[in-house]
């Protein structure tokens, strides 16, 4: 039966990721390009706008424990509780990256920008957003019209493969859970490399898949939010890492730490449900109440967690 319900939903998420199922079955085998990641937030990224909190990345809780979890919780309580830890992860990355108030930093798949806000608020530097997805730019560009400090944070669309930038133009930079779309993470790497100033600072957070994916589990994952295939070790990001030519300072294993995230998304998601049903439509909804559990729980029991804080040393 599990089998059976694998395939349903793998299916499923095919239907209502569209064309992203085609884009991660490349002859490369590597997964989606930038053009198709962004294509797929442009239509899909309503989903995580409704369901996973602001920050469009993991929550983090000490020893993965919630303060309070026989507490019910309200869709508008969990959405709450979501977005204040993953918050904190987000201090937690400003405090390991170290902007100064003079410095300028990139940010890597900046989503809809609230950490990018944040970090240029927290620290006083300028920082610059660059997405994959032109609706995901101008969202980010409207939060930081509202919020403060105005002109500190900035966003673009573009290629992280191929920064539109100069050379040593950043003096930080970080990437959290963008890599994971990534098709050609060395390339990307590389690029990180190039724009970085000498003694600059790279901090890279993402997913792993801790616990291998059958194919089933993998394809649908992937279809699922339009993924590269992941690494299979806490050493592979810091490999790569390393290999771009940064000097790793410091890796940290917070795989015991995000499950909450998991077990909040289907409280936000059941109270938002008709909300879903307006953004995506009827059909697509349909699919996803089928596709999303399944994608949740592989999430929950398969993927581990890395942060990455690493320096590029002087040529």
């Amino acid at each position: 039966m599990r089998g059976e319900a694998w395939d349903t939903g793998a299916r499923r998420a095919a239907g209502y990721a569209a064309n992203v199922e085609d884009a991660v079955e490349q002859e490369s085998g590597q997964g989606p390009s930038a053009q198709e990641v962004g294509a797929w937030y442009d239509r899909l990224g309503g989903l995580y706008s409704l369901t996973m909190g602001d920050n469009m990345h993991m929550g983090m809780w000490e020893g993965g424990r919630r303060p309070d979890p026989g507490r019910v919780l309200s869709a508008d309580e969990a959405w709450q509780e979501l977005t204040a830890a993953q918050d904190r992860w987000t201090d937690d990355l400003i405090a390991e990256l170290g902007l100064a108030p003079h410095q300028r930093a990139l940010d890597i798949g900046c989503g809809t920008g609230r950490p990018t806000v944040r970090l240029a608020a927290a620290s006083g530097g300028h920082v610059i957003g660059i997405t994959a997805s032109r609706s995901q730019a101008e969202q980010a560009t409207a939060r930081a019209e509202r919020e403060q400090p105005p002109g500190k944070a900035e966003f673009v669309h573009g290629d992280a493969m191929d920064l539109p930038f100069e050379d040593e133009s950043f003096d930080a930079l970080w990437a959290i859970e963008s890599f994971a779309h990534f098709s050609d993470r060395p390339r990307a790497l590389r690029q990180a490399w190039r724009v970085l100033r000498p003694g600059g600072r790279l901090v890279l957070a993402d997913c792993l898949e801790a616990v291998p994916f059958t194919e089933q589990e993998a394809r649908l994952f992937r279809g699922g939010f339009a993924l590269a295939p992941l690494p299979r070790s806490l050493d592979d990001y810091p490999a790569l890492v390393r290999g771009a030519g940064f000097a790793i300072e410091r890796v940290l294993d917070r795989s015991a730490d995000f499950a909450p995230t998991y077990d909040l998304i289907p409280l936000v998601y059941a109270g938002r449900r008709e909300q879903l049903a307006r953004r995506l439509g009827a059909e697509a909804a349909g699919q996803l109440d089928t596709a999303y559990p399944l994608i949740l729980d592989l999430c929950r029991d398969k993927l581990g967690y890395v942060m990455v804080s690493a320096r590029k040393t002087a040529h």
